[in-house]
């Protein structure tokens, strides 16, 4: 190969690279300016992190959305049980299935309109807001790897699979971890090992 056809490859794969990087974060603003975002998902509603799906071969990209508001105790937001999950096709972005958690009803014994839990947890109270913003972008981009790791049929290395895990036990709200886990089993199964949190 010569040098200029690595040299395209090279950037065109830096391209893609940016492109990649940039489109979970993206997504999760874009989804608020959607018809159906604004027709199904009040305006306010928090919006999770993303799970895989893999099915008859494709990606797709589920995204949770919960409720918060903010508590009397400063700096505390209360946070609510998901309660809509929207299903994307990865390499679209286009929405396949919309589903209302609380018409669906996966956890009966919710209470929806109590609090679960509050942010920030303990693994993230200590953090500035820049500095929690850095390392959401970090997990957000390594979400953006996995997903095209799992487009690609890639393998995924030890060390990548232990940075995921650790960004994400760092972020997941232990309040909503049990949910995800009903949306997700396999997946936070995997990434985030029972235990006490």
């Amino acid at each position: 190969m010569s040098h200029l056809s690595e040299q395209t490859q090279e950037t065109h794969s830096n391209r893609s690279t940016q492109q990649s990087v940039r489109r979970t974060s993206a997504l999760q603003e874009r989804l608020r300016k959607t018809p159906w975002f604004q027709q199904l998902i009040p305006a306010e509603a928090g919006i999770g992190w993303p799970i895989p799906l893999r099915r008859n071969g494709k990606v797709y990209i589920r995204i949770p959305f919960f409720g918060f508001s903010p508590t009397s105790e400063k700096g505390k937001t209360a946070l609510f049980p998901p309660f809509a999950l929207v299903t994307l096709d990865w390499a679209s972005l286009v929405p396949v299935e919309y589903v209302n958690l609380q018409f669906r009803n996966p956890w009966p014994d919710v209470e929806w309109g109590k609090p679960v839990g509050h942010f920030p947890h303990e693994s993230v109270a200590s953090l500035a807001v820049g500095e929690y913003k850095e390392k959401r972008k970090e997990l957000l981009e390594l979400y953006n790897e996995l997903f095209d790791k799992l487009s690609q049929g890639s393998d995924f290395s030890e060390e990548w699979n232990h940075r995921f895990s650790t960004a994400l036990n760092m972020l997941m709200e232990p309040s909503l971890e049990p949910y995800y886990r009903t949306l997700g089993k396999k997946f936070f199964d995997h990434y985030l090992p029972s235990k006490t949190r």
